[in-house]
């Protein structure tokens, strides 16, 4: 008996429409979720916003016109003030805020404490009037802390390192008002622009010079730690006048008093015991 033969099978050359029936329908799913955000009703997503925000405890979110975060909330995300999440206050800026205040403090209370010793409070104007020619002293807020201003021509003899008869009560007082700080203080010496020459001494020994004298005196008459206070000179690098007039080059010629500020907590005493710290019990033998 004769074998039947094997029909030949069919072979799909079509096989590509499936492929391309599912890109197509990729393609009709993607336009309409393209059209769907460009078709935004702003009521209903509104509402949406306001039951998450309510979900998450952050209903208190100060809103704009249309119902979105206003001012800086708007680049935050929902889970940004959520209940048990909230930000909180970097620990840097929270020394900050806390330097500024004591700087703040201590500034006023120099500040009061000099008028009253030099000038009376009636006629010690404040930080922001202009300097009058009178004023010998002044005190202002500094990026490192506090400022008391000293005026070579009151303190200092001419073209000398020598601290003048005159200067020996003002600076007491001056003395007296910052030792209760108790802070670290750099004493800057400062010229005007006219070279300087004598001994073959310049503007930068001048300044030098005259801050020493004022750390000498502070250290001998007023019992400053040694380790509490520095000179140091800058001859005529750092005015704050325009060296063009006589009176503006009096102004640039001054020894200042820095208090600095650069630690957040507050310092040891060095007259004595830490703040809050009791001595301690002497041991048994």
């Amino acid at each position: 008996m004769a074998k039947k033969k094997k029909c030949p099978e069919f072979e799909n050359h079509e096989r590509w429409l499936v492929a391309w029936a599912d890109m197509l329908t990729l393609l009709f799913a993607l336009f309409v979720v393209l059209y769907s955000i460009a078709n935004v009703e702003v009521e209903k997503l509104k509402k949406v916003k306001q039951s998450i925000q309510k979900a998450f405890g952050n209903s208190d979110v100060p809103q704009d016109e249309e119902g979105f975060p206003s001012g800086n909330s708007r680049v935050e995300g929902i889970f940004d003030k959520v209940k048990g999440n909230s930000r909180r206050e970097s620990p840097r800026s929270k020394d900050r805020k806390s330097v500024t205040a004591i700087i703040a403090a201590d500034m006023r209370k120099v500040e009061a404490d000099i008028a009253t010793r030099l000038y009376g409070q009636e006629t010690f104007p404040t930080s922001g009037e202009p300097r009058s020619d009178g004023r010998v002293v002044f005190v202002d807020r500094d990026a490192e802390g506090i400022r008391v201003t000293l005026l070579a021509r009151h303190f200092f003899k001419s073209s000398s390192a020598e601290l003048s008869p005159k200067a020996y009560p003002t600076l007491d007082g001056v003395a007296a008002a910052v030792k209760s700080l108790g802070r670290v203080m750099r004493v800057e010496g400062h010229t005007d622009s006219r070279p300087f020459r004598l001994r073959e001494l310049t503007n930068w020994e001048l300044s030098t010079l005259r801050a020493s004298s004022v750390v000498r005196y502070l250290i001998r008459k007023h019992r400053y730690p040694e380790n509490m206070l520095y000179p140091a000179g800058f001859a005529s690098t750092r005015p704050v006048a325009p060296n063009d007039t006589p009176r503006n080059r009096s102004l640039n010629r001054r020894v200042d008093i820095k208090i600095l500020y650069d630690k957040p907590q507050m310092m040891e005493d060095p007259f004595g015991k830490v703040p809050g710290q009791t001595a301690p019990e002497p041991e048994n033998p």
